[in-house]
């Protein structure tokens, strides 16, 4: 689902405009990465947690040249799924 179709699906579920929707759907991804930006946790009932964490810097071995490069530390965004997303996902047949 990308953000068009998550739009069009929000604007049906609550019988609104998609232009309104949009709006709600940039404000509140404005605020989960303001507070993102400023190091705080951002957690969402029955969906997850979303929280900045360091990559420590480690060592790489280019696959062609066989060369060693030092890859240098850096900030991701790691989520994780909350405990009743894992288990509706496990209740889905392949």
């Amino acid at each position: 689902m990308n953000y068009s179709e998550l739009q069009t699906a929000l604007a049906q579920r609550l019988q609104l405009s998609k232009t309104e929707v949009g709006k709600r759907l940039d404000e509140t991804t404005a605020i989960i990465t303001a507070e993102l930006v400023k190091n705080n946790v951002v957690s969402m009932m029955n969906f997850g947690t979303l929280e900045v964490k360091k990559r420590q810097e480690r060592i790489s071995i280019h696959p062609n040249t066989g060369k060693k490069l030092l890859v240098p530390p850096k900030l991701i965004v790691k989520y994780k799924a909350s405990v009743s997303l894992n288990k509706k996902i496990k209740e889905m047949k392949p």
